[in-house]
């Protein structure tokens, strides 16, 4: 489903955050953590591809075409990572 796509990337991001920060990790663990997040959808990215999904499926009229993920974002899906989700940068 698109909200659990969608879920699962935010989620992923935060996790990738909270290793990224964590100074109980051997430092080649964060360095990895950070070096994956540099690359990582944000949120507003996230949300730009499923804006754009939308639009496409609007466009072509198409049974084809779906959406793979969603622009709504529950804040309650990072509640758990102290870093909160991943905004980029």
């Amino acid at each position: 489903m698109p909200v659990e796509r969608t879920r699962n990337l935010i989620q992923a991001g935060a996790f990738l955050r909270e290793l990224s920060a964590s100074t109980s990790l051997p430092e080649s663990v964060r360095k990895e953590a950070y070096r994956l997040l540099r690359h990582f959808p944000s949120v507003s990215d996230v949300e730009a591809i499923a804006a754009n999904e939308d639009r496409l499926i609007a466009l072509t009229g198409s049974a084809l075409v779906r959406s793979y993920l969603t622009t709504e974002f529950d804040p309650d899906w990072v509640k758990g990572y102290s870093h909160g989700p991943h905004i980029g940068g």
